[in-house]
């Protein structure tokens, strides 16, 4: 049974990343005003949801990666894989079953719609309830109080929360928190005269099956970054040229399919290739701070949340040594936001800067454990690194 859902969950992070991932909903929607997702400007010549999967009813008019974090947000919500809706075919790899309509799917619709009119309704179309709002991980939620609950012990804050408690009289204490980071890694001066850099290591996720696999990374200054696995099948390529991301590989669904990140999902790349090329930068990235206080595994925490107008926030987790040990960020969705998180350790001298040589990244389609092995500093890169990828054909 473990092998069969292991397999499951492996193509839903595959899946996910390729732009496969719930390609049908076939049955009608509840209504056309109440189920319908409104259309969210995107970057020119981005495809939509429904001109890349198939029979898209209800979820039109979103990307193509605001469509696959939208089923991501289903799975966390009801802690199902893929085959928790469609076909269990999906499990051994036939994409066609994916196209078939289940009771799941119809419900799964009605869901939808269901959560659009109570927003609608009573938070002035605002997305204040989500599928996790009831769900909470749970595939049917419950309508009867559970009293071991209520009467046992509370359950500790959410460290990752998104709406974070401003902490008591460190209001003004940004500056000296970033100026404290940037000291601990190396200081201001030196981190400035870093334009690049070469990474290589290992790579394990679901869509490895686990297994550990060569990757590569490629930065450049002020945030172009670039990632490279390699798994036996072919390559799965990550890119951001500075204003851009993009997505291509063996998990793509078609032999010539790109995806372009949009929304939050751009917004992180940038985040993400500031953290490793960049940290000098990322006070000055945010309009508007906030200071807060969490626990990771008991250890205490300051939380600095940055946001810009009309973006989702980015939380930045700083230890008590200065060091930055997570990031969370969050990704719009058509039913509401989704997180994704990195947590860094194993920090090492290079050239008298400090670098994670660990890190894992969590989202809600996959969890991937990076280990560096070699990290080379003002590295030559050939500007081709950071240019829009090509279609990557899976070797035979």
């Amino acid at each position: 049974m473990w092998a069969t859902r292991r397999q499951v969950i492996s193509a839903l992070a595959t899946i996910t990343a390729s732009g496969f991932l719930g390609v049908s909903f076939q049955e009608r929607p509840v209504s056309a005003s109440a189920a319908q997702v409104t259309a969210q400007p995107s970057p020119q010549g981005v495809p939509m949801a429904e001109t890349v999967f198939k029979n898209v009813q209800v979820l039109k008019g979103i990307p193509v990666d605001e469509f696959l974090d939208t089923m991501g947000m289903f799975a966390a919500a009801t802690t199902k894989d893929c085959s928790g809706c469609h076909a269990p075919e999906v499990v051994i790899g036939n994409r066609e079953a994916f196209a078939r309509q289940t009771p799941m799917i119809q419900r799964a619709r009605q869901m939808v719609g269901m959560v659009n009119t109570i927003n609608q309704n009573y938070f002035g179309g605002a997305r204040r309830v989500t599928c996790y709002t009831c769900h909470s991980a749970t595939a049917v939620p419950t309508r009867v109080p559970n009293l071991a609950i209520q009467y046992g012990t509370p359950l500790p804050d959410n460290p990752n929360a998104m709406e974070v408690i401003p902490a008591q009289g460190r209001a003004d204490q940004v500056g000296q928190i970033f100026a404290r980071y940037l000291q601990v890694i190396g200081g201001s001066q030196r981190l400035s005269e870093l334009r690049s850099f070469t990474a290589a290591g290992t790579y394990a996720g679901w869509d490895t099956s686990k297994v550990e696999v060569p990757v590569e990374f490629f930065g450049r200054g002020p945030d172009q970054f670039t990632t490279i696995v390699h798994r036996n099948d072919g390559d799965n390529v990550w890119v951001f040229d500075g204003r851009n991301a993009w997505f291509a590989g063996v998990d793509a669904t078609e032999p010539n399919f790109v995806l372009s990140y949009t929304g939050g999902n751009l917004q992180g790349a940038r985040v993400e290739a500031l953290v490793f090329i960049s940290p000098q930068l990322i006070q000055q990235s945010f309009a508007r701070w906030q200071v807060s206080e969490a626990l990771i595994d008991d250890n205490a925490v300051t939380v600095l949340q940055g946001s810009n107008p009309g973006q989702t926030p980015v939380n930045f987790f700083f230890d008590e040594s200065g060091l930055l040990v997570r990031v969370v960020r969050w990704s719009d969705t058509a039913v509401g936001p989704v997180p994704t998180q990195y947590d860094f350790s194993d920090y090492r001298d290079v050239g008298g800067t400090r670098r994670p040589f660990q890190w894992v990244k969590t989202w809600t389609n996959n969890r991937v454990v990076v280990a560096l092995k070699d990290l080379r500093q003002n590295a030559t890169i050939d500007a081709a690194r950071f240019a829009r990828p090509t279609a990557v054909r899976r070797n035979n």
